[in-house]
């Protein structure tokens, strides 16, 4: 095992990194905690190591230096006794002290016993380490639990739009021909109905349906039903389909149990709830409560769904021409939720889609609608200002698909196209 060990460590060190795409996300480098990227599969998180990796080359530390193993590699079989990873590498290089090594495990929850290996490694060898793992044998919080408050977990997400443009290669900056501004639309309609998963820029269109719906299998096989252990997949797949078809919607559990029980399904709402949860928990989907200053009137009711790419709702055939007001709503669900500190629905008389509390400026209050109209004008203001009327010191924020000729907003309201906001952040 050793030479085998001897063999992927040299060869690593002797070929080039991947090309790799830029991504946003900024991760210390030298903070001496445990660096764990987390996020959905497909989201990019090896190719992010890669990026770290580089980086770390142009600060200076050359490449015998990083030490990086994927832990999928079929020829990895160490029986238990990891050491030999580092008994492998001293005779490559008796010379390189331990504690100045950078160390990779990718897909680290395949080694048995991974916590303790790792907690020894940052005791006794290095306290650079960066790791990976799949989300499905590896959540946030169970990091959190193993690592015993020694790492920091960072989360790759699919493409934001202003990545999804350096992927394809687009220039935002200084667009103003006519030509230029239509090849940014264009981009941001595939965007909006494709989504950001990495892969899927550099797939031809007719095969991007199929390969969302790939993702989507083995999120729900491997990710929902081996790790939780779900006997039930019928409801299950039910489960889902209601809720991906609810995006940007309320959902209620009891609409859903009582269908289920004219349906001839026998399960329990309590089975319902922790099913949701273990959906939530693999990045597939997530939920939005509505504002209320009472934390238990929060939990009680229902609860917004949202996707965390719209690739998924294209894998499951909901993205119909119609339901481009539904796309543009979750683009910002995913820009705001990472963005803020809390974020909450508000529904008292008039619905605001987002009142979001960003971690260092004043409140934000969001309407989105695809086309902004003498009809829906009043009702989507009113939205903002029913937020204004219960939190203080609330900005306003109308993102609309294309800029309305003749309709004002109040001055406390910016109004902009989604795509122009996607582009400012």
């Amino acid at each position: 095992m050793k030479k085998i060990l001897k063999r992927i460590i040299s060869d690593f060190h002797q070929a080039a990194l991947p090309v790799v795409k830029q991504r946003s996300l900024v991760v210390p480098l030298d903070l001496n905690k445990i660096i764990t990227i987390l996020g959905p599969r497909r989201a990019g998180k090896t190719y992010f190591l890669y990026q770290l990796m580089g980086e770390l080359e142009k600060q200076g530390v050359e490449r015998h230096q990083i030490l990086y193993l994927n832990f999928e590699d079929e020829r990895l079989d160490l029986a238990g006794n990891n050491d030999l990873i580092f008994d492998a590498y001293r005779e490559l290089y008796p010379d390189q002290d331990l504690s100045g090594v950078f160390i990779f495990f990718d897909e680290i929850q395949e080694v048995p016993g991974w916590e303790k290996f790792v907690r020894r490694i940052d005791d006794t060898i290095s306290r650079h380490i960066f790791l990976t793992g799949s989300n499905a044998n590896m959540l946030s919080l169970e990091i959190a639990t193993s690592l015993r408050g020694r790492s920091i977990s960072f989360e790759i997400l699919p493409l934001s739009f202003k990545e999804y443009l350096v992927f394809r290669d687009i220039s935002a900056r200084n667009v103003h021909s006519a030509k230029d501004k239509a090849i940014v639309h264009n981009a941001f309609t595939e965007y909006c109905l494709w989504g950001g998963f990495p892969e899927l820029v550099w797939i031809e269109e007719r095969f991007k349906l199929q390969v969302l719906q790939e993702y989507f299998n083995v999120m729900l096989y491997r990710d929902l039903v081996e790790r939780y252990g779900i006997r039930d997949i019928a409801v299950l797949k039910y489960l889902l389909k209601r809720l991906i078809g609810s995006f940007t919607r309320e959902f209620s559990v009891n609409k859903l149990y009582n269908d289920l029980k004219s349906r001839g399904f026998a399960i329990s709402k309590d089975s319902i709830y922790r099913m949701m949860e273990e959906i939530m928990s693999i990045y597939m989907l997530a939920s939005v409560v509505k504002y209320d200053p009472a934390v238990v009137k929060r939990e009680m009711s229902n609860k917004k769904i949202y996707l965390y790419d719209n690739g998924l709702s294209s894998a499951m055939n909901y993205a119909f021409s119609e339901d481009r007001g539904k796309l543009l709503e979750n683009i910002v669900f995913t820009v705001l939720r990472t963005s803020s500190s809390e974020l909450f629905f508000l529904r008292n008389g008039w619905e605001c889609d987002f009142l979001a509390f960003p971690m260092a400026a004043p409140p934000l209050a969001v309407q989105v609608t695809e086309r902004l109209t003498e009809e829906n004008a009043s009702r989507e203001l009113k939205g903002l200002l029913a937020a204004r009327k219960r939190v203080s010191n609330v900005a306003g924020l109308l993102l609309v698909g294309e800029m309305p000729e003749n309709i004002n907003v109040p001055k406390w309201i910016e109004m902009m196209t989604l795509q122009d906001w996607l582009l400012a952040l």
